[in-house]
């Protein structure tokens, strides 16, 4: 008889229990903590005022500080904390600046943006902490494809699309010994697959991962192969893009002269050969080595202006002439590699204007840039060809199947901003 009294005296009280108020059965539990609301450097923004600039001219950040409040003590732990990020004597003029300040104006944190994506965090709190950081930034692989119309170059053609620049500049760059980008052609194509990086809808980067440049009617064919020791980018049989030359010393400059073997002279007034191709470009344009080789001549030399004179090996030789000015270290002796800057146009010697006379030598004898038999790069082994044709075949199939006359991108894979 007692076990029934039990089972009943248990359901009563369990009864009781539902009964009870909500509020009764969690009088005991803790409240929740409040969120802190932080924006996309990080910072608490609660009670604080933010405030944005530039650094302005002869600024520093020790000025900047200055003018935020923050105490000298203070100033110095950061500084001390500072030094492994930056050089904080020599921040850019324009960069941007954060200020977030307390009540009375003083300041609890600074942020200094030397660029789009990377930050430098000042916490001048209890425990000063300097901490650098970048913003979350996106990436997607996405699909260009465009035509080049008369009178245009590959330069405008991307620039009047919105795309990022860059592609312009590493298409040149890629295809810079199968393709004269001074003589490009009415109706040349080219497809793009690339690889963009946004940080809050702004493109800070491109990395082209296979192209196709179709050019007087013939198809020419890069694929980047990221293998240790041998990455770059390859042809469809899996030779190198890149050449021992490049095809001319300035970036996106136009021939204003080519080579003839009877050329009126502007200033001589009278015919002579000009065994040299003339690249017109603004004044203080940089100058780059064709080739990695030796100075042999850097000097001002009359009609010739400044000038400097590099061996490539026995059988290939270049010249660039009528620059403002030699790059400082540029002498005889010194070892270049292709692409190092060595001087910056201009117009001294016998010019009219600026620009750089290129010259080309060949066993001793002068030879059109433009137009001579370039040597080529060794190939890929045979032991790692199976595993280029196999990243060949998967880029190749992302690639636009067909061309239009206006730039379309199409993002393929990723999320897009």
């Amino acid at each position: 008889m007692r076990k029934p009294s039990v089972r009943l005296a248990l359901c009563l009280l369990a009864l009781l229990v539902i009964q009870l108020p909500h509020s009764a059965r969690i009088k005991h539990r803790p409240a929740a903590l409040p969120l802190i609301e932080r924006d996309a450097f990080g910072v608490p923004t609660s009670g604080l005022d933010k405030h944005a600039s530039t650094v302005q001219r002869n600024e520093s950040l020790e000025s900047i500080m200055n003018d935020r409040k923050v105490p000298r003590e203070k100033q110095q732990l950061a500084f001390q904390q500072a030094e492994a990020f930056i050089d904080f004597r020599k921040i850019g003029r324009g960069d941007s600046l954060y200020t977030y300040t307390d009540s009375s104006g003083v300041a609890e944190f600074v942020v200094y943006k030397p660029s789009i994506k990377e930050f430098l965090v000042f916490d001048f709190g209890d425990s000063v902490r300097v901490h650098e950081d970048s913003l979350t930034s996106r990436k997607a692989v996405r699909r260009a494809s465009g035509t080049i119309a008369k009178g245009s170059s590959l330069f405008q053609t991307i620039q009047d699309s919105g795309l990022n620049q860059q592609l312009a500049l590493n298409l040149s760059e890629i295809f810079a010994w199968q393709v004269s980008f001074f003589h490009l052609l009415p109706g040349d194509q080219f497809s793009i697959l690339y690889e963009d990086e946004k940080v809050h809808g702004q493109s800070i980067g491109t990395e082209i991962k296979a192209a196709r440049f179709r050019h007087a009617d013939q198809d020419y064919f890069a694929f980047y192969f990221p293998e240790d020791g041998i990455s770059g980018f390859y042809d469809e049989e899996g030779r190198p893009s890149e050449r021992p030359f490049l095809r001319a010393p300035v970036e996106f400059s136009r021939i204003s002269s080519q080579y003839s073997r009877r050329r009126f002279h502007p200033i001589q007034r009278r015919y002579k050969p000009h065994l040299g191709t003339d690249f017109a470009a603004p004044r203080g344009t940089p100058i780059v080595a064709t080739a990695n080789g030796t100075v042999i001549n850097a000097a001002y030399a009359g009609g010739n202006g400044n000038y400097v004179k590099i061996r490539h090996n026995d059988v290939y030789t270049t010249g660039y002439l009528h620059m403002s000015r030699i790059k400082s270290g540029i002498r005889p002796g010194v070892r270049v590699q292709q692409g190092d800057v060595i001087g910056y146009v201009g117009s001294t010697g016998l010019a009219t204007g600026p620009h750089v006379c290129y010259r080309f030598w060949k066993n001793g004898s002068q030879v059109d840039a433009m137009r001579v038999e370039m040597p080529k790069s060794e190939p890929l082994p045979d032991s790692i060809l199976p595993k280029f044709f196999a990243v060949r075949d998967g880029l190749w199939k992302q690639l636009p199947n067909t061309l239009e006359g206006q730039l379309t991108p199409e993002s393929i894979t990723g999320a897009g901003d």
